[in-house]
């Protein structure tokens, strides 16, 4: 048997075994994978895909399994193994899941190696388009000052993005410092300009399948409040304009913040069943 890491070098060899947004996500910053061939030159069957936190903060390092597919109990075995040999050089603290995509074996395999795996409602909230345009908050005009990020130069938005950090913002983007501009989408993520700054950003990425993933809302005071509503207006109209009513948009309740507005927004919806464990290191 043969465990080989997944990198951007080798990552269209398990197109076929990843998902396509962990595919996209193996090349940025603070991601890795590991992928176990059963024969020499043969397919990998097995994979296991993970992200460091806190890399970069004075807390400790965890890492937080994305992706777990294993074909048997033997493969979550050395592939753990060696997941915990790699986390180790990074001196990671505690690790831990959130899976909405799990079977069996990935129950099994992260419980025998300490997880205490159980079943939960999902962080993420699936809402269409057409489900947003029928808030309340999306009918009333937007301020001239919020626009799409597209009106920015680059040189704006990363002075804006370095805001975000030096606030302790980043939603759930351990790489944001390292993310261009293009990884977001341009139309529909939205900005707050004061005096030629960004100084608040609603970013939304695009899947692979189409999907759009609110991935951080940040905006500073003063009227950071009204700014949050006005940004919400202005990139829920945008996506109407470019997007079919129909398109899956995922809102990540990360936080205590997000969870309170999206359960506002929405109180009836509830997430997917998800697996989730933790362990300490």
């Amino acid at each position: 048997m043969d465990i080989r890491k997944i990198n951007e070098d080798n990552i269209e060899e398990y197109a076929d075994l990843l998902d396509a947004e962990t595919v996209g996500n193996i090349t940025r910053e603070y991601f890795s994978g590991l992928a176990l061939h059963k024969a020499e030159g043969g397919p990998a069957q097995s994979a296991i895909v993970w992200e460091l936190k806190n890399t970069e903060e004075e807390i400790d390092t965890e890492a937080e399994l994305e992706y777990v597919r294993l074909e048997d109990e033997a493969a979550g075995k050395l592939l753990f193994e060696s997941f915990k040999e790699e986390i180790a050089e990074s001196d990671v603290k505690r690790s831990f899941f959130e899976l909405e995509d799990f079977d069996k074996q990935s129950e099994k395999t992260t419980a025998d190696e300490g997880f205490s795996p159980e079943k939960k409602e999902s962080r993420n909230i699936v809402v269409t388009l057409e489900e947003l345009m029928n808030l309340n908050i999306i009918k009333k005009p937007t301020a001239p000052y919020v626009t799409a990020i597209n009106e920015l130069m680059v040189r704006q938005f990363r002075k804006g993005i370095a805001n975000c950090l030096f606030h302790g913002r980043k939603g759930l983007l351990e790489d944001l410092a390292f993310l261009p501009m293009s990884w977001f989408e341009q139309d529909v993520s939205s900005c707050v300009q004061t005096d030629g700054k960004a100084t608040g950003f609603l970013l939304v990425h695009k899947t692979e399948s189409d999907k759009l993933v609110v991935e951080l809302l940040f905006a500073m005071e003063p009227d950071a409040t009204i700014n949050l509503l006005q940004m919400i207006r202005y990139s829920v109209n945008a996506a109407a304009e470019k997007y079919p009513p129909e398109t899956e948009v995922i809102l990540k309740r990360h936080d205590g913040n997000s969870k309170a507005l999206i359960n506002k927004l929405f109180p009836d919806k509830k997430g997917a069943e998800a697996l989730a464990g933790e362990r300490e290191e």
